[in-house]
């Protein structure tokens, strides 16, 4: 199907001349190539679904998305008065051009028009097309490319323009199983179910949201082939409010190495990864390990003597062995609910909710939550994968575990403990060599651990040990805890060794700008080289204190969490967001995890 040029002045409506109106959490735009004369001009831009979380190559025909784009001058030319232009294309309207009124007109290669003129700053931020339901202008099965450039007032004849448009396919209109998927005479939530082969799947397979998806055995997405290139992969694309049911214990969805996953929800209508059993009937307090969960494996970096690892529940081989791809991608997930995952198999041999086998940086985690897994939320096995928008509720064992050597990044994360429970975070280095380099050191920042009374006897908020490093900001320890091996417990002679000793302390082990409550102080066991009393004590802008977490799910800061003044980690790390608190969520009205997020409660 075409553009219905009748129905062409839809996609004028709401747009942002010259205005950004991206989320101020977004993922990075994609790089677009430059067809400038100058080396110094460069472009990003992308088609996102869900205000910037993540950006697309496709985009379902009745879900509003919005074309968004930023232009960065030379900077001889910050500061001079210039013209933005925008250039469409598709099948059945042919090249349009946007005109300052924002209106797409005919395009006229002698009469280049500008929606905007405008001094140039360092950095232009626009949004093109902003919520278009392809399905309201009568598209489908068709590629929309719009090309966005600028040209100085001073010197209107040459153009500063993306070498390649900005590309996205909008699909056609679903109707029955996608390809790949098999017909079950089954419905679940008044929907046809589609099953899913427990096979190994080598070609791509686009999960659409007019059906149910079940899994009855472990799926497999691409080969696992180490460092496969990225325009080889097999992809998993599932749209915004597909959900997937599993039955048995075991069965997992497993990105393999070859693999990449696109799982784009939105705000109003998150993917869901759950039990066929998750009819209304469960009990979501406590219900748990009811199938094996999401498991990504990636070819970056172990610490492992081989760089390789082999997965447990069967997940196959993950890493890059001695040519790791640290920036490799496994796709995008973004607004996605997974709940009662995680399958003991058995005492050494886990699934988890979410396995980050491996994992490089260039894959995108943004507005997960993980709900009543059996083993843990989400455990990281080296790569250097980070994540953001983190929340996971009602873990039966540890909500965050790392190991193999993982230096990724995390921000705005939320743990609460409910009837059961380990660690908010269990952290190793490698426990067959706490030496092993590189050394687990990830950076955190803006995480809450809310801790409980019903949490295992043995159990902390942070359990740091075999030589693990971390580098935590602006977090929050609140709630109660009754433990036998104390609220932060440092363990192991490698982890003590490693991060200096009293009063030397080498910055590898690291919590600062923030607060616990005076019982986590009053129960911080471990010692070595130092205790962990010693090592609290010395880290710059945290105390104990009151914590008083409140709002509707009791992770919102109260006013004696709030006066505690935060690192601005951007001003080091682009990946982190500007912040003016600590903890996760600063107030009710910024809580991020409404709308999106299982209700459980």
């Amino acid at each position: 199907m075409r553009f219905e040029k009748t129905k062409l002045s839809a996609l004028a409506t709401g747009v942002a001349l010259g205005v950004a109106a991206m989320s101020a959490q977004a993922a990075d735009q994609p790089s677009i190539a430059s067809a400038s004369p100058l080396p110094s001009v460069s472009f990003t831009g992308g088609v996102t679904l869900n205000n910037g979380a993540s950006y697309s190559a496709s985009v379902p025909p009745t879900e509003p998305f919005d074309f968004e784009a930023t232009i960065n001058p030379a900077g001889s030319h910050v500061g001079q008065s210039a013209s933005l232009y925008a250039i469409a294309s598709a099948e059945g309207f042919g090249q349009l051009n946007l005109n300052s009124q924002g209106q797409w007109v005919a395009y006229d290669a002698n009469n280049l028009q500008a929606f905007d003129t405008k001094t140039l700053s360092a950095s232009e931020a626009i949004t093109l097309v902003d919520n278009l339901v392809a399905n309201d202008v009568g598209a489908s099965d068709v590629t929309l490319d719009i090309t966005v450039g600028y040209f100085l007032e001073s010197d209107p004849a040459t153009l500063h323009q993306t070498a390649a448009p900005i590309s996205v396919y909008i699909g056609a209109n679903p109707s029955g199983c996608p390809a790949g998927t098999t017909e079950n005479t089954a419905t679940f939530d008044d929907l046809p179910v589609c099953n899913i082969p427990a096979d190994r799947v080598l070609t791509d397979m686009h999960l659409t949201n007019n059906n149910v998806y079940f899994a009855n055995g472990t799926v497999f997405i691409g080969s696992n082939t180490v460092n496969t290139p990225d325009a080889e992969k097999v992809s998993l694309t599932i749209d915004p409010g597909v959900k997937i049911i599993a039955e048995g214990g075991q069965t997992a969805i497993v990105i393999d190495r070859g693999g990449k996953i696109f799982a784009n929800g939105t705000a109003a209508k998150p993917i869901i990864m759950t039990s066929s059993q998750d009819d209304g009937s469960l009990d979501v307090l406590n219900a748990r390990g009811l199938w094996g969960g999401l498991t990504i494996n990636g070819s970056a970096t172990q610490n492992t003597t081989s760089g390789f690892a082999e997965g447990e529940g069967a997940t196959g081989e993950y890493g890059g062995g001695t040519s790791p791809n640290d920036d490799d991608s496994s796709g995008a997930v973004t607004y996605l609910q997974i709940r009662y995952a995680g399958f003991p198999i058995t005492a050494d041999d886990e699934l988890n909710t979410i396995s980050l086998q491996g994992v490089g940086r260039g894959t995108v985690l943004d507005y997960i939550h993980s709900h009543n897994g059996a083993d843990d939320g989400i455990e990281f096995y080296g790569g250097t994968v980070n994540a953001k928008h983190i929340l996971v509720t009602g873990q039966d064992d540890d909500a965050l575990d790392w190991t193999n050597g993982w230096t990724g990044d995390l921000q705005h994360v939320i743990i609460q403990h409910t009837t059961s429970g380990d660690n908010c975070i269990e952290a190793d280095n490698l426990g067959a060599n706490p030496i092993a380099t590189p050394r687990s050191n990830p950076t955190i920042s803006n995480l809450t651990c809310v801790t409980s009374l019903t949490q295992r006897s043995n159990g902390h908020a942070f359990e740091l040990k075999a030589g693990t490093g971390m580098q935590m900001y602006n977090s929050v320890i609140g709630g109660q805890l009754e433990s036998t091996e104390g609220c932060i417990r440092i363990a192991g002679d490698e982890t003590f060794n490693q991060s200096g000793s009293s009063g030397n302390f080498n910055g590898t082990l690291r919590m600062e700008n923030s607060l616990i409550t005076e019982e986590c102080e009053a129960d911080l066991t471990g010692e070595g080289t130092f205790t962990t009393t010693e090592w609290f004590a010395a880290q710059a802008n945290s105390f104990a204190g009151t914590v008083d977490l409140g709002g509707a799910e009791g992770w919102t800061n109260g006013a004696s969490v709030n006066i505690v003044l935060p690192e601005n980690l951007s001003l080091q790390n682009s990946f982190f967001d500007s912040v003016d608190y600590i903890g996760a969520v600063k107030d009710e009205a910024s809580d991020w995890t409404v709308g999106w997020s299982f209700d459980f409660d």
